[in-house]
């Protein structure tokens, strides 16, 4: 039997109190990887829960200090694809919010910019993978009824 590589993927939102509005994080790969705009994603470590690895993906990604964060929700979507590698992969989505946007610091071995783009500005094609798109949707949908 094929062993299943387990990955989570973190859907990033900002919050601006001021304006009552959030803004969703994006990564660009770097050329090497494809240049493609993306969430965080990234293959679990021997022992971590999905909830766990999407948190240290999400944190070596981008700088993401665990203090800021004001909620983790679990999407409730999960996914199963074969990867460019072709490796079977089970992959688990979460919600990460912040209290606001902070200086996002990529790692250049995977990345190469990123950007914040207001939810109400998500549309199709502003990221690659439909399982990427789908955690948007799904995370902008759980945000109209998100209380603090």
């Amino acid at each position: 039997m094929e062993k299943i590589t387990k990955k989570a993927q973190v859907v990033i939102v900002a919050t601006d109190p001021e304006h009552h509005t959030f803004s969703f994080l994006l990564l660009k790969t770097n050329e090497k990887r494809g240049s493609f705009w993306q969430n965080v994603t990234g293959k679990l470590e021997e022992g971590e829960t999905y909830e766990e690895g999407g948190l240290r993906e999400a944190i070596e990604e981008t700088g993401l200090k665990v203090e800021s964060i004001i909620d983790v929700l679990t999407l409730g979507l999960k996914f199963e694809f074969t990867d460019q590698r072709n490796r079977l992969v089970h992959e688990e989505c979460f919600l990460v919010i912040l209290e606001n946007k902070w200086p996002v610091k990529i790692d250049p071995h995977e990345h190469q910019d990123h950007k914040w783009i207001g939810v109400d500005d998500l549309k199709d094609g502003v990221v690659k993978h439909p399982s990427n798109f789908s955690a948007l949707k799904k995370a902008r949908q759980l945000l109209t009824q998100w209380k603090k």
